[in-house]
């Protein structure tokens, strides 16, 4: 008898949309992550325009400055330190720099071999210091070159009042009115910088979000259209995996049906007629001893098909459950006590789909252990958890090197393996020559449901 209800279909196969709901949270968390990083793009794009835009201003002022400034007023008496040329090149400076747009500002003498001298600063107590400069800066003597970065204002030099505040410091290459090499250095504040970023991000950043977001609305009907569709395919798939199941086990009821009334009853009734005509015969005679032979060859093919018809005879697995049924098996082969071990935990509740794979799987698992790799001692393992049943099979025989083709015998296992695999499970196979094989495998519940139609 079929262990499933007869009202039981395909179509009754049911799997909760939690393949399409799960479609749809990541299609949510994608456009999320896409989204942030938008802004994270958009944000660091507005911060590098601003800055290049701060430094390109302080260059053009700086350039303006020392052009405007320093060339006409760093004359041979500058050079020569006179008191009435710094004090114009600094009331000058001082003029230029009393809105707070300048500050820090030097000017220095190439001394030779890296090292540069303060011709004049706006502090007193820096003028006349000889200190080694940096090799991009030094570069720039005799050039027109400018080069700038951002600075926090921890330089040693700093003025106090800008000392901890962001501002760009910028050198400038010129050359004086005597036509000697100078490098001009100024620090320029950068107060608005942040605000021109954020003004910035206030401009770029409305239209790409709103590009996202627009191309997250208008593709949301496709992907719950395509999500609608695989949780289709997968339960088409499922019902499918339900019905060659199905099949498989009534056509097995039928062949085994078949082999009890036909073929098993036929060569019984031949053994009992071979019994019954030998034993008629005289004793040594030779046509008694061919008869009795050939009644011992029918007595051992029927105990084999009997076996066979028992072996394809699918368990009553809604009665006696998973867990009987899987330690009948060892009873069934007539195995030595001890060879096999159980450790199932009970009770089993599990769909009757995953209990027909698992058995099958199982039993697969422990024929080949049996016939194929000589184990002295195997160990069936059989749990179930929120999320499903899962099992495994340890034996300790020769094991093979599972980078070749199946074996002899394995066949079945794989064949169970894509099962499992169409039924959302998963199974492996461990092996390697001397050292025993361990089978495997999960087969989820909580996603499938049958009921009657």
């Amino acid at each position: 008898m079929s262990t499933q209800p007869r009202g039981v279909r395909a179509k009754g196969w049911r799997a909760p949309n939690d393949a399409v709901r799960r479609a749809l949270r990541w299609y949510l968390v994608c456009n999320l992550v896409a989204l942030t990083g938008v802004v994270t793009g958009v944000v660091l794009l507005s911060w590098v325009v601003a800055r290049n835009e701060a430094l390109r201003d302080a260059e053009v002022t700086a350039r303006a400055v020392a052009e405007t400034i320093v060339v006409p007023l760093a004359d041979d008496d500058f050079h020569a330190r006179d008191p009435a040329a710094l004090a114009r090149m600094g009331e000058v400076m001082e003029n230029r720099s009393r809105d707070g747009s300048l500050g820090d500002i030097k000017v220095w003498a190439d001394a030779g071999g890296g090292r540069a001298t303060v011709l004049w600063a706006d502090q007193r107590p820096l003028v006349g210091q000889t200190v080694k400069l940096g090799v991009e800066e030094y570069a720039v003597f005799g050039s027109q070159a400018t080069v700038s970065r951002i600075s926090d204002g921890e330089n040693e030099g700093s003025q106090p009042e800008r000392s901890g505040h962001q501002h760009i410091e910028v050198y400038t290459g010129t050359r004086d009115a005597s036509g000697a090499p100078v490098l001009f250095e100024v620090s320029i504040p950068t107060p608005g910088l942040s605000e021109e970023a954020r003004s910035l991000i206030r401009i770029i950043l409305p239209l790409p979000i709103a590009a996202v977001l627009v191309l997250s609305l208008a593709t949301l009907p496709l992907a719950v259209s395509l999500a609608h569709r695989v949780d289709r395919g997968q339960r088409q798939m499922r019902a499918l995996l339900v019905n060659a199941v199905e099949s498989s086990d009534l056509e097995r009821r039928r062949i085994a049906r078949d082999l009890h009334d036909g073929v098993i009853q036929d060569l019984a009734g031949v053994g009992y007629s071979l019994d019954s005509d030998t034993r008629q015969l005289p004793e040594g005679g030779v046509l008694r001893a061919h008869l009795t032979q050939t009644g011992d060859i029918i007595r051992r093919d029927l105990a084999t098909l009997r076996t066979l018809m028992t072996d394809i005879y699918p368990p009553d697995l809604a009665s006696r459950g998973l867990a009987a049924t899987v330690r009948e098996l060892a009873i069934q082969r007539d195995l030595p006590a001890g060879l096999v071990r159980f450790e199932i935990d009970e009770p089993l509740n599990p769909h009757p789909l995953v209990d027909r794979l698992t058995y099958r799987a199982v039993r697969e698992a422990l024929e080949n252990a049996v016939r194929h790799a000589g184990a002295t001692s195997i160990l069936v393992r059989i749990a179930q958890d929120d999320a499903g049943v899962n099992f495994e099979v340890l034996d300790d025989g020769v094991g093979f090197d599972t980078t070749l083709p199946s074996p002899e015998g394995h066949l079945g296992m794989r064949l169970i393996s894509e099962m499992m695999t169409n039924a959302g499970g998963t199974m492996s196979i461990v092996s390697s020559i001397g050292g025993g094989t361990r089978v495997k495998g999960e087969l989820p519940t909580n996603h499938l449901s049958l009921s009657s139609t």
